[in-house]
Order: structure tokens, then C-alpha cells, then sequence
């Protein structure tokens, strides 16, 4: 369209969309003769994408959040996050926790142990997760 700038940036998956993701992978693991690992690595938000906070801290609150539900195995908080609040709070690296969780959900798991570091030092929080199988 003449005198727009158009949008160079593709649309991501939504969280939503990723979490089936996750379900239709573990679902088609559980029918092979594989065993299978799921890894999900990556920060969760980032300071440097953080707009609300000028880019200076990552959104520790919204990450804290995700993780009381993923600690406790409770599914429904991460299927309502939306594209807007993974923008909003720099979480754009947590999608692949989406897919992750979506697979555990299928599976029936909860984590047998995670941890959330909280550190506004290194850029992001870290969580470790460890579903056993």
C-alpha cells in the first residue's frame, strides 16, 4: 500500500496456540517406541525487551506469576496469557515454556521440582522445572 510502513516483524505463535502445540507433541510421543525428553530453555522476560520499564528491569511480577501457576501444576492461567501480555511484559522467550507446559498438561504432570531465581542483575529471572516421568 503506497505511503505505508508496512510491519517487518512476523506474527509469533500465541501462547494459547503453542501450549497445543506441546499436547499434539507429547500425544504423538506417547504412541512411539521412543522415550522422549521435553526441554523447554530460555530466559523468561528480559529486561532489554521490557517497555514499561524503560528497558531496565525485567518484569519479575509477570514471570512470577507464570511460575506460581507452573509450580503448583495449575494449566489454566498460562492458556488464558495472551500475545499482548508476553509483549507488554518482554516475555517473548517463554513461548517455548508455552509448548513445554502444554505437553506436561497432556501428560497429567505437574513438576516434581522447579525453582524460580529471581534476579534483576542478569537481565531475566531463571526457572527450573523437572517433570519425572
Amino acid at each position: 500500500m503506497r505511503g505505508e510502513i508496512k510491519n517487518l516483524d512476523p506474527p509469533g505463535p500465541n501462547p494459547h496456540r503453542c501450549m497445543e502445540v506441546g499436547a499434539a507433541a507429547a500425544r504423538v510421543m506417547t504412541q512411539s517406541p521412543w522415550r522422549t525428553a521435553f526441554v523447554a530453555s530460555s530466559s523468561w522476560s528480559h529486561s532489554f525487551l521490557t517497555e514499561k520499564n524503560c528497558q531496565l528491569w525485567p518484569d519479575v511480577a509477570a514471570d512470577r506469576g507464570l511460575y506460581d501457576a507452573l509450580e503448583t501444576g495449575d494449566y489454566a492461567p498460562w492458556h488464558r496469557y495472551t500475545t499482548d501480555q508476553i509483549e507488554e511484559s518482554g516475555q517473548h522467550e517463554v513461548l517455548n515454556w508455552f509448548c513445554l507446559l502444554g505437553a506436561m498438561e497432556a501428560l497429567g504432570r505437574k513438576p516434581d521440582k522447579a525453582t524460580f531465581i529471581e534476579t534483576w542483575a542478569f537481565v531475566s529471572p531463571v526457572v527450573f522445572a523437572y517433570y519425572q516421568a
